[in-house]
């Protein structure tokens, strides 16, 4: 199952989406994005925590959905 983050469930106002099929890949568009778009030299670890948290597969956000 595909990975995915949202950048707005780790606290940005921000609409940008990354689907990948590992965490590593996650972390390095993540890391990308933060840079060019957040203008974020170094990501801080607390929000690289936050991130690793808001990491989903694709299939359990839409069964939470289903029974929320």
């Amino acid at each position: 199952m595909e990975k995915v983050l949202r950048c707005r469930d780790v606290g940005s106002d921000c609409d940008f989406v990354i689907h990948a099929q590992t965490e590593e890949e996650i972390f390095k568009k993540a890391s990308d994005h933060a840079k060019k778009v957040h203008h974020m030299n170094e990501v801080p670890k607390e929000l690289m925590e936050k991130a690793r948290a808001a990491i989903y597969e694709e299939d359990e956000r839409t069964r939470s959905f289903i029974r929320g």
